[in-house]
């Protein structure tokens, strides 16, 4: 259904409209942009990642990507806006991991109000199962770095591209370091009982204890 996609899509059209910066475009042409606009917002639902990277693959092996056709364009842009919907795993390590404790603080809230309306609490949004170094490794392994390789890829290996894989793989290995550093201060816990719960969260946050 992608309701959030959806009503991304409807307010962007909404707004549009209310602001008439394209009030001077035939009527015809302003109704093609609005629906250009709804096929690329429905594009980025992450529910239809395989679907674009099958046909992203398909087309990069066979080699017929032809930009002077105008499906072939509105494909592309579909998959850079997939690609700038998820970027934030590419970003420098500061930034990125602020915007990930952001999202993840995000699924938690949403996992708290499932579980106090007595709801099953969706995926990715119980904190005590749930940590964050775990959460952003299986969307970098399974969502970001099987699009990004693609579209580097695409752009010949661009100098943009080379960069933005350095920083996903330089984040990968942080987070990584942060999941082992959690798993050896739960082990210690067990042992040494109650009191580590601050020393958890300084782990959490990339600091070390």
């Amino acid at each position: 259904m992608s309701v959030l996609e959806n009503h991304h899509w409807r307010s962007t059209i909404g707004m549009l409209r209310e602001s008439r910066l394209l009030a001077h475009l035939p009527k015809e042409m302003t109704q093609d942009i609005e629906q250009q606009l709804g096929s690329l917002i429905l594009a980025t639902d992450i529910n239809r990642q395989n679907e674009f990277l099958t046909r992203l693959k398909t087309h990069l092996h066979n080699k017929d990507l032809r930009l002077e056709d105008a499906h072939d364009r509105h494909f592309m842009l579909q998959i850079a806006l997939k690609c700038a919907d998820i970027c934030n795993p590419c970003r420098i390590w500061e930034m990125s991991k602020q915007w990930s404790e952001r999202v993840c603080e995000e699924f938690y809230r949403q996992g708290d109000l499932e579980q106090k309306f007595e709801l099953e609490i969706s995926p990715l949004c119980n904190q005590q199962k749930d940590s964050i170094p775990s959460i952003q490794i299986g969307f970098m392994t399974y969502i970001v770095e099987p699009l990004f390789r693609e579209w580097a890829r695409f752009t010949e290996n661009s100098s943009l591209s080379e960069n933005m894989l350095s920083h996903l793989a330089h984040n990968k290995a942080q987070w990584k370091s942060l999941l082992s550093k959690q798993h050896r201060r739960r082990g210690s816990t067990d042992h040494a009982g109650p009191g580590t719960e601050k020393e958890e969260q300084t782990v959490a946050e990339g600091d070390t204890p």
